[in-house]
């Protein structure tokens, strides 16, 4: 015998002694044999230790074969039974099929080699459901004590077992679970679908993203690792679909992306900024080696003059002051240029009316402030920063007086108009105007459209209002034409959650 068989133990019930000592004879070497007179004594041995197979005779008094084993059934469901008659009974054979849902039968006097084989061969099916009945408790055991929600679906994705992670991942009962559609739990389920209809007829496992909406409308985000494990009772394919809570990983990948997006966007104001630092540097080149220069040159030969012809130097020293007057302007220019770089936004709310009106009372001469006209809606308000605002006014207004100076009735008028989404301001005079179709960047750093000995100025002024207004994230553009004077406008946004420029240096 093997191994397998020495551990097999075999009831055989018979009332009569003689069969009993005889059956113990024939296989007491290959099996550990117990024997009993009737149902009830075997009844008895069956509750007090496991048994393999059970053979019983058919015919005994108080307690059939067939009532026997459907009893046995009862208390041991793995033990293979067996019905052992000498009659040619039939009616016994289908009573032990229905009520004892017998192996086999074997009738008597039975010959011992052929019984060996059948009881050798319920033995191995005792053994086999003994092990299965072991593997689906550890199975059970492992199912329940998974810390990864577990749920095994059919074919047509009803959930047929759920195990308790699956509570605290959906905060749903595995009762309320279990005959629910698993499609039915998801936020979107149409990926899904088309996936798991092309891998629901073999093994290959699945792995993917999906949300799973709980209690109270939650969604929780989850990887989904799906396959099949076969067929169920029924012949039904069965699938397991095991989730692992991503949530906390989802919410830090949208983290990183925000950082990575908000990175691109500081990278990309550092590089503008960067290239109009360049520019400015170039510009800033250019009116070094001909506006700075050429006063400097003046003063110098003046001075020489100075020294060569002594009577003269009353004539002599205003033209000196004069130069060193426009030198003071340009540095003075330099510097508001780079601290309108160099300055953080300090918003809130601001009445352009009022501001507009300080400009003018406070910039403007007072025998050409009539000359300014207000067509600004006392209520306007904006999200600005009032300084800088002031200053941008300051520029334009200034630069529209002093294109208007020759005219013999100079019109200079301030309007604000609101649109869908912003503010639109124009700053419009009657002046020299320019020639805008060549394409000039008026607003480019040091840019003058007139000359020097026409009109003064280092050509920052519009480039300072440019900067002023991109930092609000608005837009300024400029049109005009020779002698038909010029209109500059600027549209503030009336809604900005955050600055649409970055200080080119940040203190810590």
């Amino acid at each position: 015998m093997s191994t397998t068989n020495s551990k097999v133990t075999v009831l055989y019930v018979d009332d009569e002694q003689g069969n009993l000592s005889g059956f113990r004879s024939n296989f007491r070497r290959e099996f550990n044999v117990l024997t009993a007179q009737s149902g009830e004594e075997a009844l008895k041995l069956i509750e007090e230790q496991e048994v393999h197979v059970v053979i019983s005779d058919q015919r005994m008094p108080g307690m059939e074969g067939a009532d026997l084993l459907a009893r046995v059934r009862d208390l041991q469901p793995r033990a293979v039974r067996m019905l052992m008659t000498a009659y040619a009974d039939v009616q016994a054979v289908i009573d032990a099929v229905n009520k004892g849902n017998i192996f086999g039968y074997a009738t008597k006097p039975y010959d011992p080699a052929d019984l060996r084989i059948r009881i050798e061969q319920a033995a191995s099916l005792a053994i086999a459901r003994s092990e299965a009945d072991r593997t689906n408790a550890r199975y059970k055991q492992i199912f329940e004590a998974a810390g990864d929600p577990i749920f095994l679906v059919d074919a047509k994705a009803c959930i047929v077992q759920a195990n308790g992670a699956t509570e605290r991942l959906l905060g749903a009962s595995q009762g309320s679970l279990i005959g629910k559609n698993f499609l039915d739990l998801l936020e979107h389920r149409r990926d899904l679908v088309t996936v798991l209809r092309e891998h629901r007829k073999g093994g290959d496992m699945i792995n993917l993203d999906i949300s799973l909406r709980g209690t109270g409308g939650r969604v929780v985000d989850c990887l989904l690792t799906a396959n099949c494990i076969g067929q169920d009772l029924a012949g039904d394919m069965l699938y397991q679909a095991v989730l692992k809570d991503i949530t906390d990983r989802k919410q830090e990948e949208l983290r990183l992306q925000k950082l990575n997006t908000d990175l691109d966007r500081r990278v990309g104001m550092r590089t503008r900024q960067l290239r109009e630092a360049i520019d400015d540097l170039a510009s800033f080149s250019y009116s070094v080696a001909h506006d700075l220069r050429s006063p400097l040159k003046n003063m110098l030969a003046l001075t020489g003059m100075l020294n060569e012809q002594g009577p003269r130097e009353e004539a002599l020293a205003p033209r000196i002051a004069s130069n060193a007057g426009r030198m003071l302007d340009l540095v003075d220019d330099l510097l508001r240029f780079a601290l309108t770089n160099r300055t953080s936004l300090q918003r809130g709310e601001v009445h352009l009316a009022e501001l507009v009106g300080e400009v003018v009372a406070q910039s403007v001469p007072g025998d050409r402030q009539h000359a300014v006209r207000l067509l600004v809606e006392p209520t306007a308000l904006v999200n600005a920063d009032g300084a800088m605002l002031k200053v941008m006014f300051t520029n334009l207004i200034g630069n529209a007086l002093k294109f208007t100076r020759d005219k013999a009735e100079a019109v200079v008028t301030v309007a604000c108009t609101k649109e869908l989404n912003a503010h639109h301001i124009t700053v419009c005079d009657n002046g020299i105007g320019f020639d805008t179709s060549a394409g000039v960047d008026v607003f480019a750093a040091f840019k003058r459209m007139h000359r020097t000995d026409q009109f003064e100025g280092s050509g920052i002024g519009l480039s300072i209002v440019q900067r002023i207004v991109a930092k609000h994230g608005g837009e300024v553009w400029a049109e005009s034409s020779p002698g038909q004077g010029c209109t500059i406008h600027v549209r503030l946004p009336i809604n900005s959650a955050e600055d649409n420029a970055l200080p080119f240096e940040e203190r810590a």
